[in-house]
């Protein structure tokens, strides 16, 4: 799937340098575009600005622009996945699989100010960003007994930061865009969930405490833009 991503977004490049040298991009006052980010990357990729444990590294926005200098983005990554871990007893014991599973949301709020209204605009901002993630593993089990459990183990928890935003957006057509962005973690406070040890009707709580990182280089990449 990435590479026919990567041939369609090659072909609409090449295509839009041959044909269309001479582009007026579609953003202006009142405009608005949906943001499609891949890899991880940008706003809405969340490593530093959104959740990592058990999500997809991609996200969808939506951007409304205030003026033609202007714009507020909101971006959104939700993602869950689950798998089983064999036991594999050997021949004549019994065995329970056991399991993983884990959730993430993320949200971002940001305010972009582009640097010229041509076919290459440069734009810089800043964000706020809102990420919950959980985890679940049970581990298999051979032969009789309880099968243990883990909940939320670490990197499980919320974290709200603040992000610096510089980037570039270069229109393919009016309609149509690729931008590519960095993020500087302002500040990032991350509360750790409290990790659950459950064996039968024995249950280990442990607090993880929080922590807090001041400065420091999040993802970087491209999204689309299709404006309407």
């Amino acid at each position: 799937m990435k590479k026919v991503l990567a041939v369609v977004i090659a072909g609409l490049l090449m295509s839009s340098i041959a044909f269309a040298q001479d582009v007026t991009p579609a953003a202006k006052a009142g405009s608005k575009s949906l943001n499609f980010t891949f890899n991880g990357l940008g706003t809405f990729g969340l490593n530093g600005t959104g959740p990592t444990a058990g999500a997809p590294t991609a996200g969808i926005g939506v951007s409304y622009f205030l003026n033609d200098d202007a714009a507020v983005r909101v971006g959104f990554q939700i993602g869950s996945q689950s798998s089983t871990i064999p036991a594999n007893p050997p021949a004549g014991v019994s065995g329970t699989d056991g399991s993983t599973s884990a959730f993430a949301l993320g949200v971002t709020g940001d305010y972009l100010m582009y640097m010229n209204a041509g076919r290459v605009r440069p734009y810089f901002g800043g964000g706020l960003m809102f990420t919950l993630s959980t985890n679940d593993t049970k581990n298999p089990v051979i032969g009789g007994g309880t099968q243990p459990e883990v909940k939320n183990a670490p990197p499980a928890g919320t974290s709200f930061g603040l992000i610096g935003i510089a980037g570039a957006e270069f229109f393919l057509y009016p309609e149509l865009s690729l931008s590519a962005e960095y993020n500087l973690n302002i500040f990032n406070v991350l509360s750790n969930s409290d990790r659950e040890d459950i064996n039968g009707s024995t249950t280990t709580t442990t607090k993880m405490g929080s922590t807090t990182t001041i400065l420091g280089f999040g993802a970087a990449g491209a999204t689309l833009h299709i404006y309407f």
